[in-house]
């Protein structure tokens, strides 16, 4: 267009000579450069405009994925808070549940054991006021350790002493309670441990010396506290009437604890503590073994690693 309108504008002019070829040729070069200029201009502005328009595109949908994105977290921020709140009371149920059994449970059978005694010693008035004496002693002794499960602390033994001085403790009020000799040894240096293990451990001696007394018809235990270089180990080793694990098939298998309830599984509390036993060790990254024979006695090992306890403990 622009050498058509500028061959157009330079018609009269003569183009045999050089000087009318150079007049006709500034002519184009008037209608063509600047012609050009604007066209690559305007080319020039309709690319940045269609850039500018793909890139607010491009940043629509930007937000638009954002803006799903984000209702998607907020949703699965709410799951995570509603299964975050029913881990926690499941988890403050499963507590409760153990502590129970730990206290109330095992107390109120105690007790029920020197009431029974107590029945059956009614001529030995001697006997009568020795077993009553000691069910009351259960009674107040369990309401206490009940009041402490409740208010989540720690058991009496473990706030005024160590490990090793707690389950010495304990054997020897269960054997005055059941005629029974116990006996407790430590090996390894003894150190402090997290609460929780302290606990775990407590607390499995506690049920094993429990099975012990209703199923084993031992006459001595033995308990052995054993500090590692990677580990610390409890074993409670009766010598009872044991009893064929083969007998308690896929729950032996799959809840060893469940072998400390005696042949066939006994268990006056539908096993639960022996599930709790468990639960509390491998809630720890230990491990509960058990072993046992028919008239070879039954041992219980429990093991968990030896995390130390801080020192502002």
């Amino acid at each position: 267009m622009a050498i058509a309108a500028g061959t157009a504008q330079a018609s009269s002019v003569t183009k045999t000579t050089v000087l009318g070829v150079a007049v006709y040729l500034a002519v184009l070069a008037v209608n063509v450069l600047p012609m050009c200029g604007l066209t690559w201009l305007e080319r020039n502005r309709e690319q940045q405009t269609s850039e500018r328009k793909q890139a607010l595109d491009e940043v629509s949908e930007a937000n638009r994925r954002l803006e799903a994105t984000l209702a998607e977290n907020a949703g699965l921020h709410e799951q995570l808070l509603t299964q975050a709140r029913e881990a926690g009371v499941a988890d403050e149920r499963a507590r409760m549940a153990r502590e129970i059994h730990d206290t109330l449970a095992q107390g109120l059978t105690g007790i029920i054991t020197q009431l029974q005694a107590a029945e059956q010693a009614g001529q030995d008035p001697a006997g009568w006021r020795r077993h009553v004496s000691a069910a009351t002693r259960l009674a107040r002794e369990s309401l206490t350790e009940a009041r402490r499960s409740v208010d989540a602390l720690r058991p009496e033994p473990l706030e005024t002493g160590r490990l090793a001085d707690a389950l010495t403790a304990i054997a020897e009020r269960w054997s005055a309670l059941h005629g029974i000799t116990a006996e407790v040894t430590t090996t390894g240096r003894a150190r402090p441990m997290l609460p929780a293990a302290e606990l775990a451990l407590l607390r499995t001696a506690q049920e094993a010396l429990a099975n012990v007394a209703r199923h084993a018809q031992a006459t001595r235990v033995r308990l052995t506290l054993s500090y590692m270089e990677h580990d610390v180990a409890l074993d409670v080793r009766d010598d009872g009437r044991g009893f064929d694990p083969a007998q308690l098939g896929d729950r032996a298998a799959g809840n060893g604890a469940a072998a400390a309830a005696g042949a066939g599984g006994a268990n006056g509390d539908g096993g639960f503590g022996l599930v709790a036993m468990r639960q509390r060790i491998e809630g720890l990254s230990g491990t509960l073994r058990v072993e046992s024979e028919p008239g070879a006695g039954t041992a219980i090992s429990a093991r968990i690693p030896a995390v130390p306890a801080r020192a502002d403990r």
